[in-house]
C-alpha cells in the first residue's frame, strides 16, 4: 500500500474546522485508513488500492470532513464548457495508448502547500492507479503558455524534437529514452511501438510525450493560474478518474473547473 504524508496544518485549513491531533488520531483509522502517525506536523497514512481519492491532502480532508460530520453528502463540483477541442488521431494511437482524458482549471492561487501537494499526487497516482504510468500517465500544464485545439496523436520517434522538463536543448523522441533520466526509466512503457503517443498544441509545439516526460514549453511556475490537465492511458475510466481526483483537489483550493470537448479526427 502506498505511504503518503499530509501537513497537519494544510489538513486542518482544508477541513476548515480545529480539531486536535487526539481527536485526528482516533479518526483517521476507524476510516478504514492506516495511520502510521503524526509527529512534527506531518500525519503518515497508508492508503488502501480502492481509495486513490484520497491520495492528495484534499481528497483525504474531503473524506474526513464527511466521517467527522462537518460535511454531509456528496461534494458537488460546477463544471463549465472552456470552448476548447481535445483532437484524437484514433487510427494513430489505437494498438498504442488509446485513450485521453483532459479537462481546465482556472483562477488557481496555490500556496506553496498546494503545489506540493499537485506534484505528490501525480507521482501516486502513477505509481499505484496508473501501474508505474502504464496504465495511466498524466500531465498538468500552464494554460496561458499554450493554445487549442490540442492533438493527440502518434509519431515516428525521430520526427518530433522539443525540450524535455529539466533539460535545456531539443531532442527526438528516440533521444529522450535513451538521454533523459525519465526517458531511461520509463523507456520500457513504449517498448515495442514503432510509433509514439504525442500531444501537441495548434501551433506544432509538443507539451507531452507520454507516459515519459512533459515539454519545457508548458511548464507549470510559481504563477501559474490556469492549468490544462491531460491523462492517457489504457483504460478510458482509468484516465477519468485520475483527472477527476486532479481537477476536484485544485477545486477544494478555489480553482474553477472547466471541461474539453474530446473529438476524433
Amino acid at each position: 500500500m502506498p505511504v503518503v504524508e499530509y501537513q497537519l496544518k494544510d489538513l486542518l485549513e482544508l477541513m476548515g474546522a480545529g480539531y486536535s491531533e487526539r481527536e485526528l488520531s482516533v479518526a483517521i483509522p476507524m476510516m478504514g485508513t492506516d495511520l502510521a502517525g503524526i509527529k512534527d506536523g506531518v500525519i503518515t497514512v497508508e492508503v488502501f488500492p480502492n481509495r486513490p481519492d484520497i491520495l492528495n491532502i484534499e481528497g483525504f480532508a474531503r473524506a474526513l470532513k464527511g466521517f467527522m460530520g462537518v460535511e454531509g453528502g456528496l461534494a458537488r463540483y460546477g463544471v463549465s464548457p472552456s470552448g476548447m477541442e481535445l483532437l484524437v488521431e484514433k487510427k494513430n494511437v489505437e494498438g498504442i495508448r488509446p485513450f485521453i482524458s483532459a479537462a481546465i482549471v482556472k483562477d488557481l492561487e496555490l500556496s506553496e502547500d498546494g503545489v506540493v501537494s499537485l506534484m505528490n499526487v501525480q507521482e501516486k497516482l502513477h505509481i499505484t492507479h496508473g501501474r508505474n504510468r502504464r496504465k495511466v500517465a498524466i500531465g498538468v500544464h500552464d494554460l496561458d503558455k499554450i493554445k487549442g485545439p490540442f492533438t493527440y496523436t502518434a509519431k515516428n520517434p525521430k520526427d518530433v524534437s522539443f525540450i524535455p522538463l529539466d533539460m535545456n536543448e531539443k531532442m527526438n523522441l528516440q533521444q529522450i529514452l535513451s538521454r533523459h533520466p525519465k526517458g531511461r526509466d520509463y523507456a520500457w512503457t513504449v517498448e515495442g511501438f514503432k510509433k509514439y503517443p504525442v500531444i501537441f498544441d495548434s501551433t506544432g509545439e509538443v507539451l507531452s510525450f507520454p507516459p515519459i516526460i512533459n515539454g519545457e514549453y508548458s511548464r507549470v511556475g510559481d504563477n501559474t493560474r490556469n492549468i490544462f490537465i491531460e491523462c492517457t492511458g489504457t483504460s478510458q475510466n482509468a484516465c477519468d478518474i485520475a483527472v477527476n481526483i486532479i481537477v476536484t483537489g485544485l477545486a477544494d483550493r478555489g480553482g474553477k473547473i472547466q471541461s474539453i470537448e474530446v473529438s476524433e479526427k
